[in-house]
């Protein structure tokens, strides 16, 4: 699903379909050779191999194997969306790159050769090895399918190409940008023209200037409106270089916004911005994280149609499809790298380290140019609490700050009073669980939810506190319920329980006005781990989603969307619209407190 072109003159030829396939199990994976072997079966690219009946839950080597044509001599490369959890690519038996992270993009060359049909092997491990694969660890809080996840292509190359094109707005009102280009191929050092055309427009060359094949010009968008949350504006740019025979082009699509933290607040455009939404996990039980076109539409639906504005995509880079929806529809999304719970362990580890940069470039680079996304996250529940974590935190936001200065960077984190690294970042996030964990002698645990939230801001905003003055977001809270279990008790685990959960939570977060935003944990039912460690998690899953697996909405669904809804129309919306005047959301924003209060006093004097 490609909502824009992406090239007029390059060819490139989509990989997706039905490749050949042989699960190998519990083999060395340097071992394999793809020569002779016996491919008793098909897998369809993207798909998670271990979510089909055949091989589900399945750990080891699996290798896939199609032909795909190729000018003769031509240079190219193969581009892979995401393969996990670790693979290797062969080409006509020859080795040409491998990757270790599920959710990263990556680029392979293909040797030139006299042949014009090639033979592509996937040699895949799906299997937990901290040296091999670091970033991903077994006991995440989420499945961790094997196979081709995502997308793949091969572009054929000139001597010459467009090797990355970001677009970074430099006024807003004047719709004025700056181009960065990256050339791949034969040096530049020195002038060159590019042809440059906006929305479709003729081309128009100018002269740049590069050093080691990098350039920019700075550029007006002809036409050009704001992109934002109620009026997601895109504008396209393509960029052209070489002649006839040797021509390359690449169109990327772009919003014409600015994001900033100031004041407490974070703001789109100087608008200060209330940021609601969910946590979504690429996740669903038949296809595992290779979700479908039409799930990724219905899903955003979904969230609108509750009222959200704002998508985190915990915990990995997302899929590129759905950010591409995200710019058109107008949702703002936190990016987020690959982490969950790890520590010293792993970030004393030059191996993780590695990886753990190699990520952040990767997702910098897919994601630089989708306006929706507004802040770049990692790590999440790493243990921030302890000093030895420091140095990969300082390294981290230097290292986004560096590939992109344009966003606001975050982390979300589970400790709000011990948390030692909040200096370092745009957004404080918190990870809050009242009234879910730890409250297994406590009475009334639901007594705990908005007493717990209101405390915490406070906390961070004492005298002498790193996150004191920064936007606060809540960045996860919420309830398991089983779907269909509605009991008379109301207890953990009922829909009952769940949608009074978030009822209160919401209530604490919308109507303060300190807080930016929340997002809920989370929107749909994800598989999770498995064996002993699901003792924690009836059905293997991880059953906070306001809607299942197969999104059936939970009772919750309503009680969340009346209350979001309410607010957004207490605010002066007509619909979902996060540019509400400073004033106005401050006069809402009492409003709702004091009518909180008395629900909240209300709810206490009820036996």
């Amino acid at each position: 699903m490609l909502t824009y072109p992406r090239h007029r003159h390059r060819r490139v030829t989509s990989l997706d379909g039905l490749w050949r396939f042989r699960f190998l199990g519990d083999t060395a994976s340097d071992s394999v050779n793809a020569d002779g072997l016996d491919f008793d079966d098909h897998m369809v690219v993207p798909m998670a191999f271990d979510a089909t009946p055949a091989y589900a839950g399945r750990r080891g080597v699996a290798v896939y194997q199609t032909r795909v044509e190729v000018t003769p001599k031509a240079d190219a490369h193969l581009e892979f969306q995401g393969v996990g959890l670790w693979c290797r690519v062969d080409v006509d038996g020859t080795p040409v790159g491998d990757n270790a992270c599920a959710y990263t993009p990556f680029r392979c060359a293909v040797p030139p050769s006299d042949q014009a049909e090639r033979t592509v092997t996937v040699v895949v491990d799906n299997r937990f090895d901290p040296q091999r694969a670091p970033l991903h660890e077994e006991f995440f809080d989420f499945y961790q399918y094997g196979g081709i996840l995502r997308s793949a292509a091969l572009h054929e190359l000139p001597a010459r190409w467009l090797d990355h094109v970001k677009v970074e707005t430099l006024d807003v009102d004047a719709a004025s940008i700056r181009v960065h280009m990256r050339l791949g191929g034969e040096p530049v050092d020195g002038a060159m023209a590019v042809g440059f055309g906006f929305d479709g427009a003729e081309l128009q060359a100018r002269p740049v200037e590069f050093r080691g094949g990098r350039g920019t010009v700075d550029l007006e968008t002809p036409n050009g409106r704001p992109w934002s949350p109620e009026s997601p504006n895109l504008h396209t740019l393509t960029v052209e270089i070489g002649e006839d025979g040797q021509r390359d082009d690449a169109t990327v699509r772009f919003g014409l916004r600015w994001v900033e933290a100031r004041d407490g607040q974070v703001l789109i455009n100087g608008h200060p911005t209330k940021l609601i939404g969910y946590n979504r996990h690429e996740a669903h039980p038949q296809f595992g994280p290779a979700s479908p076109d039409a799930l990724i539409l219905s899903d955003l639906q979904r969230l609108r149609d509750l009222g959200c504005n704002f998508v985190r995509g915990a915990h990995y880079p997302q899929d590129r499809r759905l950010l591409d929806l995200c710019d058109e529809l107008g949702f703002l999304v936190w990016e987020e790298m690959l982490g969950w719970g790890q520590g010293e362990r792993q970030f004393n580890d030059p191996v993780f380290r590695r990886h753990h940069r190699a990520g952040l470039e990767a997702m910098v680079n897919a994601s630089i140019n989708h306006p929706s996304v507004i802040m770049w996250g990692f790590l999440n529940e790493a243990e921030t609490e302890s000093p030895a974590t420091r140095p990969i935190f300082e390294e981290t936001v230097s290292a986004l700050r560096g590939l992109d200065a344009t966003r606001l960077v975050t982390y979300a984190s589970m400790y709000p009073e011990t948390d030692l690294h909040w200096d370092l970042v745009d957004v404080v996030s918190i990870n809050l669980y009242p009234g879910w964990y730890g409250c297994e002698n406590v009475d009334d645990p639901l007594a705990l939810v908005g007493p717990s939230i209101a405390k915490v801001f406070e906390e961070l905003d004492r005298p002498g506190s790193a996150a004191a003055g920064k936007p606060f977001l809540v960045s996860e809270i919420g309830a398991e319920a089983i779907y269909g279990w509605r009991d008379e008790h109301e207890s953990f685990f009922s829909e009952q329980y769940q949608s009074q959960y978030l009822e209160r939570a919401l209530e604490e977060v919308l109507n303060n006005p300190r807080p930016t935003g929340v997002a809920l944990w989370h929107f749909a039912d994800a598989r999770t781990y498995s064996g002993g460690l699901s003792l924690k998690r009836p059905r293997t899953f991880n059953n906070k989603g306001t809607l299942d697996e197969y999104r059936r909405p939970k009772q919750a669904y309503a009680a969340v969307k009346q209350l979001i809804q309410s607010f957004w129309r207490s605010c002066g919306a007509a619909r979902v619209d996060t540019h509400v005047s400073p004033d106005r959301l401050e006069r809402a924003l009492n409003a709702n407190g004091t009518g909180r209060r008395r629900r909240i006093k209300q709810r206490q004097a009820t036996p």
